[in-house]
């Protein structure tokens, strides 16, 4: 029986494939034991007969001297497996046929057991097909020799058990160490699986704040800007007045939008981040301050939850705002915005005309427009679009499903073309 079968159990799998051969104490300790058994057992005078006459075929020197050189061979059972298998096995085996001690039998079964607990794979494998066809070989020897039964019965009896007995346990504690390393890193792949996903959410969120703080916060700061610098080139008193007057709201609805979004972080919750001052007609209102004339046209059905699911709802205003924001940031007029259900889709349109001098903008305001979109299944563009004049201008078009992914699709068929026509 192996001296650490269960500590061979628990070990670091497979060390033959490490560069050069480290002997362990616990290798020393192994050889040193079974060293021990073959001394006291010889001392004892405890042994068998051999298996080629009546008693022992050599003395019992020559017998201590053959499982010494064996008990050695176990120093490399670790690092180099195959050392005990060719040198301890064949030892053993001579000594079980010539020699007749017991401490034969438990040499002989480390040596099966090493290389299938510590070799290769490839290793483990060559050395069982070697054992068994070893053992058929004695048995048919003992068959073809003309021993008598008993004699041959024994022979099956020893080469079976000694064979199958050490490579069966050996290859089922193999397996349940192979079992466990899979476990464990199975486990380790989910854990870095769920590091990873972690990361994708802070990441996903990240970039939701970034957006909603953008469409909620820099509307209101073009519009200030936008009346700030028209305030300053006014020369009639009430005019100016008026553009400051609208600056100041503008500042206002920001700083409330600001304090209520970091209400919304602060309290860790999961509600939906504010747009008490980012509606249709607030976007209408915005336009018309950079444009009096623009003409826009939206269908009331865009805010009636039976035609269009809440998250269509949230990412079409979000689409409007952004489109809204870059043309009163850059663009000039004349301005026209269109947004409501037609071919089954909810279809958001801006146009505005801008200065041709002024590059094009690539920066995080074309890429919510295509994430919010994307994020319910539709799709956003935006880019340089000629007038019917042939004069610079720019085109933002959204195309949103009614209803968004994972929202039940309650409405009906397109809407009808009345809309709501808010200002011109």
């Amino acid at each position: 029986m192996p001296a650490d079968v269960r500590a061979d159990a628990s070990a670091a799998p497979d060390t033959a494939a490490v560069g050069a051969p480290r002997i362990t104490g616990r290798d020393l300790l192994t050889a040193g034991i079974y060293a021990a058994i073959v001394v006291g057992l010889a001392l004892s005078g405890i042994s068998n007969s051999g298996f080629l006459g009546e008693g022992a075929q050599w003395s019992r020197g020559v017998s201590a001297a053959l499982l010494l050189a064996a008990c050695a061979s176990l120093c490399w059972r670790r690092s180099r497996p195959l050392v005990s298998f060719v040198v301890a096995g064949p030892l053993a085996t001579a000594e079980i046929i010539g020699g007749g001690q017991i401490s034969a039998y438990f040499l002989l079964f480390e040596a099966l057991f090493v290389p299938v607990m510590h070799g290769s794979r490839r290793v483990a494998r060559t050395c069982t097909v070697i054992a068994i066809a070893a053992a058929v070989t004695a048995m048919l020897a003992a068959l073809l020799g003309g021993l008598p039964g008993p004699a041959v019965f024994l022979v099956a009896m020893i080469a079976g058990l000694m064979a199958s007995t050490p490579l069966l346990w050996g290859w089922e504690v193999r397996h349940h160490r192979e079992a466990r390393g899979a476990a464990e890193r199975l486990a380790d792949l989910e854990h870095e699986l769920a590091e990873s996903r972690a990361a994708q959410a802070v990441e996903a969120e990240r970039r939701s704040i970034a957006h909603d703080l953008h469409d909620v916060i820099a509307g209101h700061l073009s519009a200030v800007a936008l009346h700030s610098s028209l305030a300053a080139s006014l020369a009639d008193r009430e005019a100016r007045e008026s553009s400051l007057t609208a600056s100041r709201s503008s500042a206002q609805a920001a700083l409330r939008d600001l304090r209520s979004m970091i209400g919304v972080l602060a309290d860790e919750g999961t509600g939906s981040l504010p747009s008490a001052t980012l509606d249709w007609p607030s976007l209408a209102a915005r336009l018309r301050a950079r444009d009096p004339s623009a003409r826009v046209e939206i269908a009331p059905a865009l805010t009636d939850p039976a035609r269009v699911g809440p998250a269509v709802q949230a990412a079409a205003l979000r689409i409007g705002a952004e489109a809204v924001t870059n043309a009163v940031r850059h663009g000039r007029a004349p301005i026209r915005l269109t947004a409501g259900i037609r071919e089954g889709a909810v279809r958001i349109e801006l146009v505005n005309g801008r200065d041709g001098a002024e590059p094009l903008g690539a920066g995080m305001g074309r890429a919510a427009l295509a994430h919010r979109a994307l994020a319910v299944g539709g799709t956003a563009s935006s880019g340089p679009e000629p007038g019917a004049d042939g004069s610079p201008g720019w085109r933002v078009e959204a195309v949103l499903p009614l209803h968004g992914l994972g929202e039940s699709s309650g409405g009906s068929a397109d809407e009808a073309p009345r809309t709501e026509m808010i200002g011109r």
